[in-house]
């Protein structure tokens, strides 16, 4: 993919992440690789910092095999988390604001260290500073018609993060840590920490290898303990972590 065409991509894709409308993919300048994907990625992400805010860190998708299935892609993703679209728990949307969104209950780490890109598992433990329970909003620009390439080209689908308050990773056991999301106070899905790559500690090891390492400070979310759950303007979606507590959105 040339550089103008990368350019081209991500001023269209832009142009849907502000107004809330869908494009058609068919319509978009293919891309023929993740590694293209990539290369629109970094255009879109310059294009909505001025709007949302700097990166403040990761968001690792189709992590989980389910989600994966579903779809139809074959290995995770990273995107990046924008600070103005990081809100705390209890959070409001509004729906208008979104082509399809979709919400996503995950584990995020919040680094206390550097993590280097060949980093054992034990040393991703040491480095996070902080547990923190998420709903993760996610959304497809091209109305969840995709694949690999696009998804990532499309910042990997990111929406947004509401996050709960982070808790010390000490005594919490991450893979067995589980998960309830309900709507409107209706139980939907659930999930434990080990449907994520086998456990969340592997999410944060493989984007430290993708990305060549993280700094101290970056927030990092692992990826869906659920599939993706659409929601609609007048739900309640809360993610009920049976340890790391309560995250709460609203949709308008």
């Amino acid at each position: 993919m040339t550089a103008a065409r990368a350019a081209d991509l991500a001023a269209l894709l832009a142009t849907a992440h502000d107004t809330g409308t869908p494009v058609d993919p068919d319509a978009l300048p293919a891309v023929d690789s993740v590694a293209d994907g990539y290369r629109v990625q970094a255009r879109l992400v310059d294009r909505l910092r001025a709007a949302r805010g700097e990166p403040v860190g990761y968001k690792v998708g189709f992590t989980n095999e389910r989600v994966r299935a579903e779809l139809a892609v074959e290995e995770p993703s990273y995107g990046r988390l924008l600070a103005d679209t990081v809100r705390s728990s209890p959070a409001t949307v509004e729906a208008a604001d979104f082509v399809g969104v979709r919400v996503e209950p995950e584990i995020a780490f919040r680094l206390a260290d550097d993590l280097r890109a060949d980093a054992t598992r034990r040393a991703a433990r040491e480095a996070v500073g902080a547990v923190v329970p998420a709903v993760e909003l996610v959304d497809s620009r091209t109305d969840w018609t995709f694949d690999a390439p696009l998804a990532v080209a499309d910042n990997s689908l990111d929406a947004g993060l509401v996050a709960g308050a982070g808790r010390d990773p000490t005594g919490i056991a991450l893979a067995d840590e589980a998960v309830t999301l309900r709507v409107d106070g209706s139980p939907v899905d659930s999930g434990v920490g080990g449907d994520v790559l086998g456990h969340p500690l592997a999410a944060l090891t493989w984007l430290a290898d993708a990305v060549g390492g993280l700094s101290a400070g970056a927030l990092v979310t692992t990826g869906s303990l659920t599939e993706p759950l659409a929601v609609a303007a007048g739900e309640t979606v809360r993610a009920s972590f049976a340890s790391l507590g309560d995250v709460e959105l609203r949709v308008e």
